[in-house]
């Protein structure tokens, strides 16, 4: 779609989705209702996208479980397009998109898959269970020697989720501070504070890039059972008629990788004990009955999926609910309007921990199903349970300060008291 600065649609109520700094209050779900109700298949200007281009707006749950099963839209490019991905932005084609597999079709993207998933299932990711469940219990233990007066995203969503990933990846220990040092710094290519490029971010990206290149050379010589090694080494199926892996594709994916794994776990966590925290007897539930731990995992997700949207581009003329969709137009599709879609969910705009029909769309659909679904689940698992073994009650002590960010959805600050087992508060 070429440029458009046109007016918003009335429908929108004056909300620029393409505008970061309208995310600082969160997620816009009574927008994403009314355009569900009103306006499923929404053309949106670009006035404030990069490159000034329009994009599609896809709201409803059964649109976007069809788009993403359809190969018309395509996670790497498409049209006269020279770029694409998943970004509102044209990302470069050959070295963003169509090499991070993130922002790749099949076949190539679903041979990367099959090397990758045996090091995030099975016995690896219950391999995981020990080491993390230790690092939950550390992390909240140093809690409570400070009072349980903490920001629960410095000082224990963040933390456990980069050790996390960091010992899914293979990072050495000595390395942790580094990329914790990073993680905070960046989000991926963007500052984390503004959603912005600037100089700093590209010098943070650039740094880690360049870890990426040493610790996989590193795991060339010594590998180890850990998704590092598999990067390092692993062949896609030669059978195939694929070309091999390019060290471009290898370093690439190990950033995207620590960038997905500690970014999506962190604020999956510290949104869902937020709204643990904001639904006290659903807390208390959970404390008296663990059996309702499942539910309450599937409920954080749906109620507060980690990415806002994705963005594919369509690859032939579309037409969806009376609109043309035009080969190269950017599509979007808003995973927390498909989570809170009145058809789908009972009651969706009410947290709940026993929901027993729960098909979110938190880890995407269709060919581009999130690869770490199990380990994701595992976190949360293991991050409640050393909760529930140490606190009674969460208490917010203060405002919960978002980043301006429509790609994540990025708590800065979320001070809470965490009042211990037995403290009879």
């Amino acid at each position: 779609m070429t440029a458009d600065h046109d007016e918003l649609p009335a429908v929108l109520g004056g909300f620029d989705l393409a505008d970061q700094s309208r995310y600082a209050d969160g997620v816009p779900y009574e927008l994403f209702a009314r355009l569900r109700r009103e306006a499923p298949v929404l053309f949106h200007p670009g006035r404030s996208t990069a490159d000034g281009d329009g994009f599609w707006v896809l709201t409803r749950h059964a649109d976007i479980v069809a788009a993403g099963a359809d190969p018309a839209f395509s996670a790497q490019g498409g049209g006269s397009r020279a770029g694409g991905g998943s970004h509102l932005e044209d990302l470069p084609m050959g070295v963003h998109a169509g090499v991070l597999f993130a922002m790749m079709d099949d076949p190539r993207h679903d041979l990367i898959r099959r090397l990758l998933r045996p090091a995030v299932t099975g016995k690896v990711a219950a391999g995981l269970a020990d080491p993390m469940r230790g690092i939950a219990a550390e992390l909240l233990a140093g809690a409570r020697a400070a009072g349980g007066t903490v920001d629960f995203m410095k000082d224990l969503a963040e933390p456990y989720a980069l050790r996390a990933i960091s010992l899914l990846l293979g990072a050495p220990r000595a390395d942790w501070d580094r990329l914790a040092d990073w993680g905070r710094a960046n989000l991926g290519f963007v500052n984390r504070l503004t959603a912005t490029v600037d100089d700093g971010s590209r010098a943070v990206f650039a740094q880690m890039q360049q870890y990426f290149t040493e610790l996989l050379d590193h795991k060339r010589t010594a590998p180890a059972g850990d998704l590092g090694s598999v990067l390092a080494l692993g062949e896609i199926d030669q059978a195939s008629g694929e070309r091999p892996l390019t060290d471009l594709e290898r370093d690439g994916n190990a950033v995207l990788i620590l960038i997905t794994g500690f970014e999506q776990p962190r604020n999956t966590i510290a949104s869902g004990v937020l709204a643990l925290a904001e639904h006290p007897e659903q807390w208390k539930a959970l404390r008296e009955d663990r059996s309702l731990l499942d539910g309450a995992i599937e409920e954080i997700l749906r109620w507060a999926p980690p990415n806002p949207y994705n963005r594919r581009t369509a690859t032939r003329d579309v037409e969806l609910h009376g609109r043309l969709i035009k080969a190269g137009d950017k599509v979007t599709f808003w995973w927390p309007a498909a989570n809170r879609d009145e058809t789908v969910f009972e009651d969706p705009e009410t947290f709940d921990i026993r929901r027993t029909v729960n098909p979110h769309l938190s880890f995407g659909t269709g060919t581009h199903f999130c690869l770490g679904d199990q380990v994701a689940r595992l976190e949360i698992r293991l991050f409640l349970e050393a909760l529930l073994d140490q606190v009674e009650e969460i208490r917010l002590t203060g405002p919960v300060v978002y980043a301006p960010n429509n790609k994540h959805t990025v708590i800065l600050d979320m001070p809470v008291e965490l009042v211990p087992l037995g403290s009879g508060s």
